[in-house]
This record gives structure tokens, sequence and C-alpha cells, in this order.
């Protein structure tokens, strides 16, 4: 009759606990009385064979310990099959495997062979075979796998992980980083699984083995040989054979150690993630078997060195063993003090017997026996180990990947551009740009490793959508700005401060349109980066930019906008205005000031006189501010005959330039940006010149003009008035503007100068705040607090001319800058008429003409 409460318990033990609890050594189940019942208790362990290792022997099966060992650890042996319902590969038996090697070299003598003592040549040529079929054969190559997928969710994170943080420090070589990174991971991890299935690793174990450890400086081969005892004097045989039995068991114990050794890295992954022991079935262990002598001694080793290797072994026998008792040997240490050490540490190590005898012949209430017990090893640990693993091998691959073939790391994919916050190999510059930006990341990797920074991040439009029109202007204005920060970067990085300044990129998109997500990327990156300091650029007043800056108000972040000129543009409307956005730039509501006084009172030319009637062109798209926004102001102050023709893009551009030169008007004011710069030109001169209409511009086309009549002089075609922010004659009658051009000169000749001016400003003007605050406090733990408070009442001599920021606690305008009202002829310089200072209540322009212009 079946023991029934048998397989319960067997399930029971196999069961592996919770990760969380500490884990015991499995016991030694002992059935004894009933002999069939007991000899049926064993037969139970082939009942859990789809979830853990297991295995069922006679204890006859084999003629000695070490042939028990074999049918067990061998390539073909029965805890090394992999088991289906264990999700997992099955344990490796390195350590085992060596020993059996080394003994049976000198014992062959149970598989009926009789061999001569080999000698140590002998041994030399074995272990090379022996290895050889180790690493290279068919099951061999099956462990190559295992070790190759342990140890690749090892490296692909720790070089995932280390070109993360290297970016940081090499500019110029991100995208490389990334590329390198995987073939790294490989080549380490195939050196470590080489490592692993060559045992050197887990070989360290026979320095500290409990019997037969081997020597400092010892070759394996010499080990091998002591270990089969080829050497031993007359007499000792039998002593150095329980010995090395002894080092065999405990050998097999430490290999499942290994194997279910919860630690998340670095080469034993696979050991928090089984869910089942491995079972060892024995029948018919009576005395003298060689079934019993390894019962034997698994239970005296692991009371005597307190080995918890996780073998469950299950027993039938008709005379059940005799506990070990652990007794203390002070192996003749003679001072009190290290004896009383070395008892301690004794009887930490020491264990009680694991052995649990149950007998068959006693009763057993069946409703103390659990149905289905089985249930319980269903594999969800194993489960939430292979999420844990795919997660580690997707997420470095997936970002590397990411890096490589997408975007890459704090970029997004906007009307087929990489906008965001990120390295310029990913962002891919405008071809205008690129002597630029190739030049600012050679200044940024000429930081000397080590040395203190402080970063400025640029935020305007790196690229353009591909097949793109009439945004030559625009890369040009960028490329100006870019000029600035270089100049002034160069500068900054030349002094004998061991503070640097770093320039960081943050691409918006063709026309600002990704400027939210360009903005969001500087937020996050901001958190984990106290040495970024500022923002500059928002050169363009669309709504884009407007949200833009409402994201990095609500982070705190200094923000200095070069030519936007829209007030909205620092305004949020649940917020109100921005007090961490600093404008150079003159707003429309003072421009229009002073466009209005050229107007009535000044006159734009005596064949038009003064208070002309005006046809406005201005741009309607959607998004868009900064021509709406003159539009509606002019209409509002100019006291003389207007109308508007709006247009939405170059097809509509002509259309309404024809339209406003059949009105009556003497002035075509045009209030769009740079880019249609040249069709209105063309347009306005097919339709209106001849009639004596006169072309008035708003300050966005300064830059274009400017760099016309200075690349074309006396020969260029530029008729027409425009209002520019800075003095577009270019004077350079300071040393920001000296320090400007000298930069610009070696590096690029397509640019805005204009728009240059600004860019070194900007930085100036973040780099004087910081000065400012560093003197202030010497350790700059507080770079962005610092940067904003001192940029409040900051006044200084720029490359735009005098600068002055507001102290007022939210509006931070530049106080006192200068409008100018210019004009040009063709091939003839740029002519200045007034230079207006307007403020709230007055167009500040004076009645007097700028020294040394006439018009």
């Amino acid at each position: 009759m079946a023991y029934a409460p048998a397989y319960p318990l067997i399930v029971d033990a196999v069961r592996r606990p919770s990760p969380l609890v500490r884990e015991d050594g499995r016991p030694i189940l002992v059935f004894t009385g009933d002999l069939r019942a007991a000899d049926e208790a064993v037969d139970d362990v082939d009942k859990i064979g789809r979830w853990a290792p297991h295995a069922r022997i006679e204890a006859t099966a084999a003629p000695d310990v070490a042939g028990v060992i074999e049918k067990l650890t061998l390539r073909d042996g029965l805890l090394t099959r992999w088991v289906g319902g264990t999700l997992l590969p099955p344990p490796r038996f390195l350590l085992t495997r060596c020993i059996l090697w080394a003994w049976r070299e000198a014992h062959p003598a149970a598989s009926g062979e009789h061999r001569e003592t080999p000698t140590r040549e002998d041994y030399v040529r074995s272990h090379t075979a022996w290895r050889k079929a180790e690493t290279f054969t068919g099951p061999a190559l099956r462990s190559w796998a295992d070790y190759v997928s342990r140890t690749m969710t090892t490296w692909l994170p720790a070089s995932g992980l280390t070109a993360f943080g290297l970016q940081q420090f090499m500019d110029g070589v991100n995208l490389l980083l990334w590329l390198i990174s995987p073939a790294v991971a490989v080549v380490l991890a195939l050196l470590h699984a080489t490592l692993l299935v060559r045992g050197l690793l887990s070989y360290r174990w026979f320095r500290r083995a409990p019997y037969l450890p081997r020597r400092a400086g010892e070759p394996l081969v010499d080990y091998a040989m002591r270990i089969a005892g080829t050497e031993l004097p007359p007499g000792h045989e039998d002593e150095h054979r329980e010995q090395a039995e002894r080092l065999l068991v405990a050998a097999l114990l430490e290999d499942l150690r290994q194997a279910y050794r919860r630690r998340l890295f670095p080469w034993a992954w696979p050991g928090w993630g089984r869910h089942t022991y491995p079972v060892v079935g024995i029948k018919h262990a009576d005395p003298g078997t060689a079934g019993r002598r390894f019962v034997e001694l698994v239970e005296e080793i692991r009371v005597g060195t307190g080995q918890r290797g996780p073998l469950l072994l299950v027993v039938s026998t008709s005379v059940p063993p005799a506990a070990h008792h652990a007794r203390f040997d002070g192996g003749g240490i003679d001072a009190p003090a290290e004896l009383y050490a070395e008892w301690g540490r004794a009887m930490r190590r020491f264990q009680p017997s694991p052995y649990l005898v149950i007998d068959t012949t006693r009763p057993v209430e069946p409703a103390t026996v659990r149905r289905r017990p089985e249930r319980r090893l269903r594999p969800v640990r194993a489960m939430v180990f292979w999420a844990f693993v795919l997660t580690l091998v997707a997420a470095p691959v997936t970002v590397t990947a990411a890096n490589a073939l997408g975007c890459g790391s704090g970029l997004h994919e906007l009307a087929d551009q990489c906008v965001g916050l990120g390295s310029l190999d990913k962002i891919a510059p405008h071809a205008t740009l690129q002597p630029v930006t190739n030049k600012i990341e050679q200044q940024n990797a000429d930081i000397p490793f080590g040395a203190k920074v402080i970063k400025i991040a640029y935020l305007g439009p790196l690229t353009t959508q591909p097949g793109a029109q009439f945004k030559d202007g625009q890369m040009t204005a960028v490329a100006g700005e870019l000029t600035g920060l270089g100049a002034y970067q160069a500068e900054f990085n030349k002094s004998k401060s061991d503070w640097k300044m770093k320039v960081l990129f943050a691409n918006t998109g063709q026309d600002f349109l990704g400027a939210e997500v360009a903005a969001d990327e500087i937020a996050g990156h901001a958190k984990s980066d106290p040495s970024l300091a500022a923002v500059v650029g928002f050169a363009w007043s669309r709504d884009e930019v407007r949200r833009a800056v409402t994201r990095l108000t609500k982070v705190n972040m200094p923000m200095v906008g070069t030519v936007s000129t829209v007030h909205q543009i620092a305004v949020d409307d649940e917020r109100g205005r921005s007090p961490y956005f600093y404008r150079l730039a003159v707003v429309d509501t003072l421009q229009v000031k002073a466009t209005v006084h050229w107007l009535e009172r000044i006159g734009l030319d005596p064949a038009v006189g003064r208070r002309p009637g005006v046809a406005v062109v201005w741009q309607k798209q959607r998004g868009e501010l900064y021509s709406k926004d003159l539009r509606d102001l002019f209409w509002a102050a100019y006291q003389g005959d207007k109308t508007e023709h709006p247009f939405t893009d170059d097809a509509s551009l002509e259309a309404a330039v024809r339209d406003a030169c059949r009105t009556e008007a003497k002035v075509l004011y045009y209030t769009g940006r740079a880019d249609f710069l040249a069709m209105v030109q063309r347009a306005w001169g097919t339709s209106c010149q001849r009639a004596g209409v006169r072309l008035l511009a708003s300050d966005d086309v300064t830059g274009a003009i400017a760099n016309d009549v200075r690349g074309n002089p006396g020969k260029h075609t530029v008729t027409m008035s425009f209002v520019s922010l800075t003095d577009a004659r270019n004077p350079s009658d300071n040393q920001s503007q000296e320090v400007l051009w000298r930069w610009a000169d070696k590096t690029s000749r397509t640019f805005s100068y204009v728009h240059a001016a600004f860019g070194y400003d900007a930085v100036q003007a973040v780099a004087m705040a910081f000065n400012t605050y560093r003197n202030q406090s010497p350790d700059a733990l507080a770079v962005r607090a610092g940067v904003h408070y001192n940029l409040r009442g900051l006044n200084f001599d720029g490359a735009t001319g005098a600068v002055a920021f507001s102290s007022d606690a939210t509006d931070h305008d530049a106080q006192g800058r200068a409008i100018w009202l210019m004009t040009v002829e063709a091939g003839e310089e740029i002519k200045a008429v007034r230079e207006c200072h307007p403020t709230a209540k007055t167009h500040g322009c004076g009645e007097s003409r700028v020294a040394g212009d006439t018009t």
C-alpha cells in the first residue's frame, strides 16, 4: 500500500520559499518501516519530474560514491537534463566533474579497467583531452549558450550605463559610443563566459575546500594528482579515499549552492529564478551500499561544515541511519585565545543533522493529505525572473538602437527632424550652421577633463524640413546667433579661471515648431544637471516659443531672449509675466512708436511726405505672433490712411503685394519674416517701385539686408527703409564687437552680423551674472538661482550697445534700448535716419539726424 503523505511532503520540501525568506539546507527524508511503502515513497520523486531537477537510483547501482555522483552530474547525468517546467537551464557541475576526472584517471577499476598509476605526463594529456571534451563537444556547446546568455545580462546593461555616463564628458562622439557599446558588451561577455565554461572562476573554491584544499600556486594537474592519491605512502589509501569522497560530495553541494545563489549580478543570475530544489531518490539505501555511503557523507558534511547545498534526498531503507554528531577538533592549537576563536567559528559552522526519519507503518489521517499538491510548483518565480532578464537585455538594446538608428537620447522625430536636447551628430544641423556648430563642439571638447563647467543651452531651429524653401534667412539668423555664442565661449574659456563654458544644443526644428519638445528635454536635463545655468535664443515670436518659455519657467530656468519682440512671449495666461525671461530686444509696442513717428513726423521720404497712406502686408500663419502683433499695434497707433493685405505662403504673398500696390498707398509696410524678403522686393519692384511707392520693413529683415549690402558692396540692388534693433552699419566701435568679428572671420562667412551681436550679448549676460554669483558664493552650488538673481538689474556694454535689464521682480526687458531707423539705396551703404530710445510715453527719436548720415 502506498504511503499517501509522501508525495505532498516531497512537494513541500522541493518547493523553494520566497526570495525574501532565509533559506536553510534541505532535509534528508528517510522512509523506513514498511519497505514496500518506503520504496513507493521514493518512486514519488518521478511525479515531480516536470517541475524540478530529479533523479531516482538504486543504492546498489554504483560500486562507490564516485559512481553515484557520476550518474547524477556527468554530461548525460540525471541532474544535468533540461527540465521544461523550471524554465531554466539545469545546474552546471564544474567542480564535481573536475574532481571526478582527477579521481577516475587513477581509479578506473570501478568500471572493470586496470591501469598503471598515471604519471604527470599522463595527467597533462588527459587534462587536455578532458578540457576539450568539456568545452567543445555538442553538450558543451549548450553550456556555452547558457553562460553567454548569463554574462550578456551583465555586460549589456553595464556597457549601456557606461556609454550613458561617458557621453556627458565626450562631446562629438555620442553616436560612436552607442555603436561601440554593444560590441564591447559582446566581447566582454564572451571572455567572461570563457572563464566560466573553463571553470577558472569556480575553481577558486578549491583553495578553501574543507577537505584536501588546493595549495597556493599549485598547478591544477598537480592538485588533480594529489586528489587521486597517486603518490601516497603505503597504508594511507583508505584514509585518503574517504577524504577524496568527502571532497567530491562537498564539491557537489557547492556546485548546487552556486547554482541557487540569490544574486542579481554578475554571472549567477539564474539562481534566484529557480523555483524548485533538485531532488534525488535512493532506494534500498541499506548499510554497506554506495547509495547509503553517499547519504551519510551528505549528512556528515552538512553537519560538520555548515554546507547549505540545496539538495533534497529521499531515501528508503530498512535500517535508519544514525545522526552524525559534530565534534570540535582544535587541530593542535595551543594558545587558549586562538583555540576559543576557532571554537566560535566551528559553532557558527556546525548544523543540526538533516535526517528526517518517517515510519511508513504509522497511520495517517486522510484529511491531512493535500490533494494535487503539484499545483504549488508552477514556475511563477521563473516567469518573473525571465521578465527581469528580458528587461535587462531589452533596455540597453532599445536605448542603443534608439541612439544608433533613431534620433537618439533626448531627441524626438518631428516633421522629419530630430528635435530636443541632444548631440549634433543626431541633430544633423543645416549645412549653413555646420561650420559654426562644429567649431563650438570642438571648443566643448577642448574643455579639460575635471574642469568646473557652466553649461548654457541654445534653443533655436538647427534644421529645416527636407525640401524646405525660403529658409535661408532663418538659417543665416541662427548661424549668426551661434556665432555670437561661440565667440563669447572661446573668450570665456581662454581666461585663467578654473571655470569653463560648455554650449548645449536644443533643436526646435524649422520655424520653432518643436520648441515645446526642446523645452521639455531641457527641463528634464536640468533636474540631474545643476551646472546648466540658463537657456538663450528664443529668437522667433511664435506661440510655440511662448509655450516653451512657460515650460521652462515652471522649472525656474533663467532664459535670455535674443530678438523676440512680442510682449506675450514672456506671458503665461495663468501665471502672468515670467520672472525668468530676460529680453535683449525692444518689444513691438516701442518699435511701432518709433515707426509711426517716422511716418507721421520725420517723413520716410520727401516724395511720399508725412503721414502717407500705408498698405500693411503681414504674415498670417498658425502660431505666428510677430507679424500679427506688429500689424495690430500699427493699426491702432497710425492715424493716416491704411489698408491690410495678409498672406499665408509664397504663393499668396505676390498677390498680397500686388493688391497693396493697387491702393493709393505711398508706403508698403512689410511686417513678415526675412524668409520672404527677396520675394517681397521682387513683387514690389514689378508692381510699386515705378509708382513711387516706398518699401518699409520691420526689424526681422535687418540681418538679411545687412548681409546683402555687406556681401555686395557697390553692387547690391536693395532699395528700402527698415527698422533695426541694432546699428546695421556695424561700426565695430567696442571691444565686444571686435572679439565677435575676429572669431567669426576664422569660422564662417555665412551668418547674420546683426543676430551674431545679440547671440554674443545673450551669453555675455549669463556669464556676467554667473561671475557675480561666483564672487558671492565661491562654491557655486546653486548656479541657476545665482544667475537668475544677478541678471536682475545687470548692465553692461555689449556688441549690440548698452544693455540694462530691469531690476523689477518680474518684468526683465532691457531698458533704454535703441531702435534704428535706417534706409538704403541700390549700390549704396546703409544709412541711419534716427537712433530712437522709445519708452511707454514717448518715441524717443529726438529731432536731430544721426551724425554722418543725411537722407
